[in-house]
């Protein structure tokens, strides 16, 4: 019983050799189709022209004989030359028609094991010999690879076949018996040779896969490894980056904010009310500006990090740039900086308000950075098909067209004074940069030295609103 379930076990085949035996054993066989047809058209062709030219001079016996040989090597030929032009056929009409592919292997194996114990039959007109069927039955072995069960019918078939045709053509009882007997030895040789071969193919496909999914897997983990690395080293560059700022830019007006209130201390009993004042106003600045540096680290980080979703929603920029515009009313009044907002007031845009929010504190205070005392900037909008474009225009000291190319550089940001010597960490216009893309626009600047700077970026339009409104899955 043992026996016989390792038998079934043989003869039956995985899930996992299926999908072998439907790519890469059916491609094997194809070629091997393909190349054994060479082989066998030009041998069947010589048998043909040999026999032919002696056929006339032959008699009796030696006649059939031929004839025999003639006929069967020409059906080969034809059936070998179908099964091809089928293959073919199959191949460019319907390339993922597995099972006919298979089917015309299997089809060319029994060509061969029928062809071989018929020409062995006719042989026996005038030989004792069964060459044919004993190279027909290597062969097939060697030359196809075979799932064990097919192989055990078509040799087992193949054998009944040769063993009742040799009744027919030998009439010598014991070379009957001894063909019949060496038959049965070929047979089994030759199903031996194909659950050999079958096995050794198998495991070489399987061990081709397994290295394929092995090298798939080590490619997967090196560019796993080399996306990790990058990621530790903009980690690293971020907290470098951190570090120097909070060591350099942070300080200063953390200083100033120190000096102030230490005069204020020492001082407040002395001073008149509009020193106090004055006094306040300073104070109030540098607490504005360290308050928007902090900010300004802080967005930095968080979308280096790639921790920021946008969460659009419909806002009217008119409104939302006049709040802003007051915000910033305590950076601006020091030097006397008029801004001017020119957004009509029926434009809206579908984005993230804290990040719009963002986006226009950070342009205007680079304006009011750069603009000299009694200056003025400008906001105006406008509606480009499903977009808006917003432009923030200073009449400032402008820049170079170097100092343009490089203003949005992540790895090396462009730093320089104000026109009052006001400090800056050069991330502002870099978070304006990010929080625009996130928000499915774009930003650019157009400047000219002495002459101002526009900074202009377009960000959705309520025509996206109207779509999320529709359908909440629409992105932006």
């Amino acid at each position: 019983m043992k026996i016989f379930n390792q038998v079934i076990n043989f003869l039956t085949i995985t899930e996992e050799d299926k999908e072998i035996l439907r790519n890469e054993i059916k491609d094997e066989n194809t070629h091997r189709v393909f190349y054994l047809s060479l082989f066998i058209i030009p041998v069947s062709l010589l048998h043909i022209i040999f026999f032919g030219l002696s056929l006339k001079n032959s008699l009796g016996i030696e006649y059939t004989w031929r004839l025999g040989i003639i006929w069967s090597h020409l059906f080969i030929i034809l059936s070998i030359l179908v099964i091809g032009f089928l293959m073919y056929w199959n191949s460019i009409r319907n390339k993922k028609n597995i099972r006919i592919a298979i089917f015309y292997v299997q089809l060319l194996l029994i060509l061969l094991l029928i062809g071989g114990a018929a020409i062995a039959s006719i042989d026996q007109l005038v030989t004792t010999a069964i060459n044919p069927f004993i190279i027909t039955s290597i062969v097939g072995a060697t030359a196809l690879i075979i799932r064990p069960f097919v192989s055990l019918v078509f040799y087992l078939g193949s054998f009944i076949l040769f063993y009742f045709l040799m009744s027919i053509t030998q009439t010598n009882p014991d070379i009957l018996i001894s063909n019949r007997v060496n038959g049965i030895t070929i047979s089994a040789l030759g199903m031996c040779m194909s659950f050999i071969f079958w096995r050794g193919y198998l495991l070489r496909f399987k061990q081709q896969r397994l290295i394929k999914k092995q090298q798939e897997e080590l490619l997967d983990n090196y560019n796993k490894l080399i996306y990790y690395s990058e990621e530790l080293k903009e980690s690293n560059a971020t907290k470098d980056k951190l570090f120097s700022v909070i060591a350099h830019d942070f300080r200063s007006p953390l200083s100033a904010i120190i000096g102030v209130t230490q005069f204020l201390n020492e001082d407040f009993e002395v001073m008149s009310q509009t020193e106090i004042r004055n006094t306040l106003k300073v104070l109030n600045r540098d607490t504005e500006l360290s308050f928007e540096l902090l900010n300004n680290l802080l967005d930095w980080a968080r979308t280096q990090q790639k921790k920021l979703n946008p969460k659009p929603e419909l806002i009217n920029l008119n409104q939302f740039t006049a709040n802003t515009i007051t915000q910033i009313k305590n950076i601006s009044t020091p030097k006397n900086i008029e801004i001017v907002n020119n957004i009509p007031e029926n434009i809206s845009t579908f984005s993230d308000q804290s990040m719009l929010r963002s986006i226009l504190k950070n342009l205007l205070t680079n304006g009011i950075k750069f603009t000299p005392a009694r200056g003025k900037i400008y906001v105006d909008a406008k509606k480009n098909g499903s977009m808006v474009e917003v432009t923030v225009r200073d009449t400032g000291i402008g820049m170079t067209p170097d100092q343009t190319q490089g203003l949005f550089k992540k790895d090396n940001p462009i730093t320089s004074l104000g026109t009052e010597n006001e400090k800056g960490t050069g991330l502002g216009l870099q978070i304006c940069k990010e929080f625009i893309e996130l928000n499915g626009g774009k930003i650019w600047v157009e400047s000219v030295f002495g002459n101002g700077s526009s900074f202009h970026f377009s960000l959705p339009a309520e025509y996206y609103f109207e779509q999320h409104a529709a359908n909440p899955k629409t992105s932006l």
